[in-house]
């Protein structure tokens, strides 16, 4: 959360409550607010009125607490769909699905996050689901970081890894450089990547690059699926399975030249 610093303090205010209230699993008081922020109450009494009047937040009258409202609903979707390039990857999601029984999953770099962008969930009872629009930090400990981080220059994943960390966040995470990179060789000799079980215990993913008609990485295509159901020895059969849908999206990419979805440099 960024600072007060800005030449538009009141707007950095604004950002910066509608930042906290997302990151809370409850509602939050005024009161709450002006302490978290250091926000004279005043001020952000007025700041709430306008996020209010506009639909950003809403306010429980009795309780007097806010929390997001549905205008990030309404402008995420307006953001999601002015993407082609999500409409042409749901079909091969659909593929995937019918393929290997798994949710399926396209995600992509945003900045320094890994933000999920579409999502076809499986058929199974036991399912996996994850809000589009959520957004995944860690790059070691995800299949679809990890794809990224193989198709960065070693001199550059150094620089990014040393600035961004190793953090255990399983008893499964990769928190040694060198496995790591061990790993992200394998991952451009195979042509995808996994995670047993780093980023979320009980959970799985393999994905592969999509690539756009530069021939840069444009986003990740994959399964998701709890580890029970995932072995050993089925990662080299789905990984070819995820690995065939994203060629076949990048041939697509490639002969339509699409470019509603160029990704800036990597990790600028």
């Amino acid at each position: 959360m960024k600072k007060c610093g800005s030449s538009a303090p009141a707007l950095q205010r604004g950002l910066n409550v509608l930042e906290l209230l997302a990151e809370q699993e409850s509602e939050m008081g005024l009161k709450t607010i002006s302490e978290r922020l250091n926000i004279p109450v005043p001020s952000l009494w007025r700041i709430m009125g306008v996020l209010k009047e506009n639909g950003y937040v809403i306010l429980d009258p009795e309780k007097k607490t806010y929390r997001p409202g549905f205008k990030f609903l309404y402008l995420g979707n307006l953001v999601l769909n002015t993407m082609g390039f999500r409409s042409q990857a749901r079909k091969y999601l659909k593929q995937l699905v019918d393929r290997t029984g798994e949710t399926a999953e396209l995600s992509a770099r945003v900045k320094d996050q890994l933000i999920l962008i579409e999502q076809v969930e499986g058929p199974d009872a036991v399912r996996l689901f994850s809000r589009v629009g959520s957004a995944y930090p860690y790059f070691h400990a995800t299949a679809p970081g990890k794809v990224y981080l193989a198709h960065l220059e070693p001199e550059k994943r150094k620089s990014v890894m040393k600035r961004m960390g190793l953090p255990k966040i399983t008893v499964q995470t990769i928190v040694s450089l060198d496995v790591l990179e061990n790993e992200l060789k394998e991952v451009l000799k195979l042509g995808f990547a996994f995670d047993r079980e780093e980023m979320r215990s009980g959970v799985c993913r393999i994905a592969a690059p999509v690539y756009n008609h530069t021939g840069k990485v444009a986003a990740c295509l994959g399964i998701a699926a709890p580890a029970f159901r995932i072995h050993e020895e089925d990662y080299l059969r789905l990984g070819n399975m995820v690995k065939k849908a994203s060629l076949e999206l990048s041939a697509e990419l490639r002969e339509k030249k699409t470019t509603d979805w160029l990704p800036p440099e990597i990790f600028q």
